[in-house]
């Protein structure tokens, strides 16, 4: 086919297409489509009933509760001071002012107990009481966490010709470590009083019953001779009246005080024990005494005490000599019993037993119940009856040293034994004269019965 014929023919089949589309559309009629029934399921439903009344179910009920207010948060703990004695001069600042509120500021509000909270505000603002101008603090004691200082209070006196007869005041400032080599305040409290000893049950004696304040007050005692309050902060238990009485005639033979600076070091300390050193002087010499303190029915008390670096002191002091020294000697049959030494074949009382004698008489002038026990003794040198009455004599003359100081007759009871109860041999082993031990048998036991 030929290119022109088949144009021609494409023509004609185009034609007759559009002729067949005008006439379907102008002359065709619609085919009509017979309906059919849908089917239709049916299902039986049950029959309406009345409708349920509706419950209404109670609304849960919500529990407020109220927060109680966020407290304020405390104000940060200083970061402490580079030394006790920096911190102790800051507190000295605010004494000086009178001022309690930058007191308390300083120390830290639980510092201080509420029981002493007043009577330390009225020292602190007391027109009556300033800072020693010479020690306005001094330190009080050391352990291995705790130092505590004190600041010294003295009466303003009324005029240079009349000072006030008012005792100074203390008040005792703890200090802890908080950081590196800073400090700062852990508590603030009060010395015990000698004459609030006796009322250790008491709420702010309570808060003054720490093992410090009573190895301090009972070293106190033990200087200014007051048997009745060291008596007191010792367990009688495990301290006899005699080995506080001799502690108290060694100190007063040795002419001992406590040290200044420092007098007590803590060497150890526990819950229920602590172990003290109360340093002591004087001008020949220093020494201390060992303290032990355990609880006693929820109150610190002294359990040991132990002076025989006061006994070697003095016994360096006294050099050798006919006498013999030691204020106190175990008993045989339990304790511990005073003692008097006297010079050969003499039943007189010599320089240092009347000193001696003198802080017995102390101790019983504080009560006329008191009575002390007097054994006398003798070496063996001499005949058995001889050596019987040198010993009473012995006896009989402390008794009169005694009465002439005020003490009561009936307040002493002598007994004489002779040389039938000697400390040491008379003789050595080979038979010869033991010089040294016949002179710690020429003596004479006293014995506190109290």
């Amino acid at each position: 086919m030929t290119k022109t014929n088949a144009i021609v023919f494409c023509s004609i089949i185009v034609v007759g297409l559009v002729i067949s589309y005008f006439t379907l559309d102008r002359f065709a009629k619609p085919v009509e489509v017979a309906d059919e029934p849908v089917p239709v399921k049916v299902t039986e439903e049950p029959a309406p009933t009345a409708p349920e009344p509706e419950v209404k179910k109670p609304k849960p009920k919500v529990l407020v509760v109220e927060k109680p207010a966020k407290p304020e948060p405390p104000e940060p703990k200083s970061e402490g001071f580079a030394s006790p004695a920096i911190a102790m001069k800051a507190l000295v600042g605010t004494i000086g002012e009178k001022n309690f509120e930058a007191f308390t500021k300083l120390v830290g509000e639980d510092a201080i107990d509420d029981p002493i909270k007043e009577e330390v505000k009225a020292l602190v603002e007391s027109p009556s009481f300033i800072l020693s101008d010479e020690e306005p603090f001094s330190e009080i004691s050391k352990s291995a966490t705790l130092v505590r200082w004190a600041l010294n209070f003295e009466p303003v006196p009324v005029s240079a010709a009349e000072p006030q007869a008012v005792a100074p005041r203390q008040l005792y400032a703890d200090l802890e470590s908080v950081q590196n080599e800073a400090v700062d305040f852990k508590k603030i409290s009060l010395p015990l009083l000698p004459a609030a000893v006796e009322g250790l049950g008491s709420p702010t004696a309570n808060l003054q019953n720490d093992p410090l304040t009573i190895a301090h007050t009972f070293s106190k005692a033990v200087i200014s001779r007051d048997f009745r309050v060291a008596r007191a902060l010792a367990d009688p238990e495990k301290v006899t009246d005699e080995r506080v009485a001799a502690l108290m005639i060694a100190v007063e033979e040795g002419g001992f005080d406590l040290r200044e600076k420092r007098p007590l070091v803590v060497t150890l300390s526990r819950e229920d024990i602590t172990w003290v050193l109360a340093r002591i002087t004087s001008r020949e010499s220093s020494s201390e005494f060992a303290l032990e303190l355990g609880q006693d029915g929820g109150k610190w008390k002294i359990g040991g005490l132990t002076f025989s670096k006061v006994l070697s002191a003095l016994a360096a002091q006294a050099g050798g000599g006919d006498v013999a020294y030691s204020p106190i000697v175990e008993d045989p049959s339990g304790g511990d019993s005073l003692v008097l030494y006297f010079e050969f074949d003499s039943a007189g009382v010599t320089p240092r037993g009347k000193r001696q004698l003198g802080i017995i008489a102390d101790i019983l002038s504080q009560g006329a119940e008191r009575v002390i026990r007097i054994n006398g003794h003798a070496d063996a040198l001499g005949t058995d009856q001889y050596n019987k009455g040198l010993s009473d004599g012995r006896a009989e003359s402390i008794r009169d040293a005694l009465v002439e100081m005020g003490v009561a007759p009936a307040q002493v009871i002598t007994e004489a034994f002779g040389e039938t109860k000697p400390r040491r041999p008379n003789f050595n082993p080979d038979g010869t004269d033991n010089p040294t031990g016949r002179s710690k048998n020429r003596r004479a036991e006293v014995y506190l019965d109290f």
